[in-house]
């Protein structure tokens, strides 16, 4: 009989793994995820569209009858924005996973906060209200300092604050994006690294330390693998890495950990229980030959063998993504000549011509991407670098100010999640009936 497992917000590759692993799929949508998809993608599965974002309880109540007529084997997702509704259904549907109080934990960066703040991989933080609020966090912790939202995500809404002169500033800009209630903390120094693990049983694999490159508005605009670390600083990470899923009780499945490499040691910023964006999974396929979404909804539904060891790197790849000047696209010049090129892996533009380009303030903003594969780490960091040089954006100006602050404002309220955990905490328990 085949096993049945539960997608939620799936993205046609994730479609096409469990079509691989014979598995049966029962779908669910957000109303938006579902009109955007094309016509025949879902033709033959079973499809829940519901708003759970906003009615959060509505989730459980419509599929678990689903689940009582034919058992899933799991519940599965690497979409951030479906992270918190797995958890939910998971405990609810009584079914093995990371259950809800860790992902909330990890969507909820105050609650991580909190719940670390006696372990080895604390990060001094509090949340922050008013200017005042960040000008005394700064005093007593020193500067700089960061602010940002409390459970975000894609690199949207983050502030560093320099000194206690650029307080005011920062504070206007937060509230400027709807951000009434931010999370601040101590900057960390260091380069930046992340981390794709998966779990089994509470073991631990390493499988990708990638380094992070970071740009305008402290958006990420690349990662290599693996990152160039000496044995002793990747042993160091592993080991925080380790002590941090044991901490928030991570025991299986993907997670993805980013991390600074301070001048006292490995610090982490935050953790999500999924895989890395920003093709880290293609990247991690060339290197590792180790498809991350795969072998997490293999690990999930029992269809995968737990690793002995962590994986040897074969060559190294890198991924660079593009910043246009903002304006409406007019041309990209010189697009063959990258994209034809031997060691280019994959190449995506993401603004149309006649489209307008906006200001890079969120992961989606960037007009693209090129991912490389080389014989080393800085060879393929080298090559992205060069390529993406080779690429002209040609824009003209467009008056959009206001309408792209009033975008963002959108977005930043968007992905803030902090109301859903609180709303889905609620509605948790009341789902215990539902337990097979």
């Amino acid at each position: 009989m085949r096993k049945r497992v539960c997608l939620i917000s799936p993205k046609p590759p994730v479609l096409e793994r469990a079509q691989r692993l014979g598995l049966d799929a029962v779908c669910v949508f957000t109303p938006e995820e579902f009109r955007k998809l094309p016509a025949d993608v879902c033709r033959d599965l079973v499809s829940v569209v519901v708003s759970y974002q906003h009615a959060p309880e509505r989730l459980v109540d419509l599929v678990a009858p689903l689940h009582a007529a034919a058992p899933f084997a799991a519940v599965f997702t690497v979409q951030e924005e479906g992270v918190l509704a797995a958890a939910s259904l998971n405990d609810a549907l009584g079914l093995d996973g990371v259950a809800y109080d860790t992902v909330a934990l990890l969507t909820d960066k105050w609650r991580m906060r909190e719940h670390l703040r006696s372990t080895d991989v604390a990060v001094r933080a509090q949340v922050g209200h008013s200017v005042a609020d960040i000008g005394a966090f700064g005093a007593a912790v020193g500067y700089p300092i960061i602010a940002k939202p409390v459970a975000g995500s894609a690199s949207i809404g983050i502030q560093r604050i320099a000194s206690a002169d650029e307080v005011a500033a920062a504070y206007e800009k937060l509230t400027d994006l709807g951000i009434e209630r931010f999370l601040l903390e101590e900057y960390l120094d260091g380069p930046e690294i992340s981390v794709d693990t998966l779990s089994f049983r509470g073991r631990h694999v390493v499988i990708a330390l990638a380094e992070k490159l970071t740009g305008t508005n402290h958006v990420e605009f690349g990662h290599v693998i693996p990152a160039p670390l000496n044995a002793d600083v990747e042993q160091q990470v592993v080991r925080v890495v380790s002590e941090f899923l044991d901490a928030v009780r991570l025991a299986d499945g993907l997670s993805h950990t980013e991390l600074k490499l301070t001048s006292a040691g490995p610090r982490v910023i935050e953790g999500h229980n999924r895989r890395g964006g920003d093709r880290i999974n293609t990247m991690t396929e060339a290197v590792y030959d180790i498809d991350l979404e795969a072998s997490g909804l293999a690990w999930a539904v029992g269809e995968l063998e737990p690793l002995a060891d962590r994986p040897t790197p074969d060559g190294a790849a890198a991924v660079v993504f593009f910043e246009a000047r903002p304006g409406r696209l007019v041309r990209v010049d010189g697009v063959d000549e990258v994209k034809n090129h031997p060691a280019v892996r994959e190449f995506h533009i993401n603004v149309a011509v006649g489209q307008v380009v906006p200001e890079v303030r969120w992961s989606l903003d960037r007009a693209g991407y090129l991912v490389v594969t080389a014989g080393t780490a800085a060879e393929a960091r080298s090559l992205a670098a060069d390529l993406a040089t080779r690429l002209v954006f040609v824009t003209e100006p467009v008056a959009n100010g206001a309408d792209d602050v009033e975008r963002h404002r959108h977005l930043v309220a968007e992905l803030d999640q902090a109301n859903l955990v609180a709303a889905m905490t609620a509605i948790v328990p009341r789902a215990e009936s539902f337990a097979r």
